[in-house]
């Protein structure tokens, strides 16, 4: 291993050496399998410096998906050599970025957002957007993120996101990117 990254020593001890570094215990349980599967495809292909991808974990709150999300993007932005004055590593909490854009505040943020080189945009999809400004500057923000490493949580299923609107569900599926829906406990129940 190097320094604080994951195993890279080989496949076959993938689950418990990966599940281990995402502080993620499965308890058996095929769902959360199914999250460090994921986390693992993306990691691997980061490292091994494939065309970019997203990560979107979508699915019911308190399933690990924010825990999963952050240690792969610290561990990414650390990994990636980036300039700081390219990058300035923030996760990005999507219900309070939009209400600072509504207060006309972030928009030179937001288009930072747009050419970091790894971006973390938690818990999509879960602000009020009653008039679909949120929903419209969240499909220009993807728009502009295709081609780039992109980690995206949030609560609700695929079919909502699909739902809410269609070219978001779109790229969250489209060419070498992952989607996966979480369905188990609660953290706080297991």
């Amino acid at each position: 291993m190097r320094g604080l990254t994951t195993p890279n020593e080989s496949t076959s001890q993938y689950p418990a050496k990966f599940a281990d570094w995402l502080r993620v215990v499965t308890f058996g349980d095929p769902e959360l399998k199914k999250l460090v599967q994921a986390c693992w495809d993306w990691q691997q292909a980061f490292e091994e410096k494939r065309p970019a991808r997203w990560l979107a974990l979508v699915g019911q709150s308190g399933t690990g998906k924010t825990h999963c999300a952050e240690r792969l993007w610290d561990w990414a932005h650390k990994q990636g050599g980036f300039a700081r004055a390219e990058f300035i590593p923030k996760k990005i909490v999507w219900p309070t970025f939009v209400q600072r854009l509504r207060a006309g505040n972030g928009y030179e943020m937001r288009d930072d957002f747009k050419r970091w080189p790894v971006l973390l945009l938690d818990d999509v999809g879960s602000e009020r957007d009653p008039s679909g400004f949120a929903t419209e500057e969240l499909v220009t923000l993807l728009l502009a993120r295709m081609g780039k490493w992109t980690l995206i949580t949030s609560n609700k299923t695929p079919e909502a996101l699909r739902a809410l609107d269609e070219r978001i569900y779109s790229r969250l599926i489209r060419g070498q990117n992952i989607c996966v829906g979480i369905k188990t406990k609660d953290f706080s129940e297991r």
